[in-house]
């Protein structure tokens, strides 16, 4: 018995891999030591530019 997929099914599939792929970056992350709020030019944590004083 065949059972033919409908678009709902696909989407489903496609945000479930989205969600799967930003779980992995941000675990990977948190393994590596390295968390978000780098410089948005390089990605740099200790980049000069990051490191303006903010008012």
């Amino acid at each position: 018995m065949a059972v033919s997929m409908g678009w709902q099914d696909y989407t489903v599939w496609l945000i479930g891999a989205a969600v799967a792929v930003l779980i992995f970056r941000r675990v990977r992350c948190l393994f590596r030591g390295r968390g978000r709020g780098g410089c948005a030019a390089c990605g740099s944590t200790g980049c000069p530019l990051r490191r303006k004083e903010r008012k």
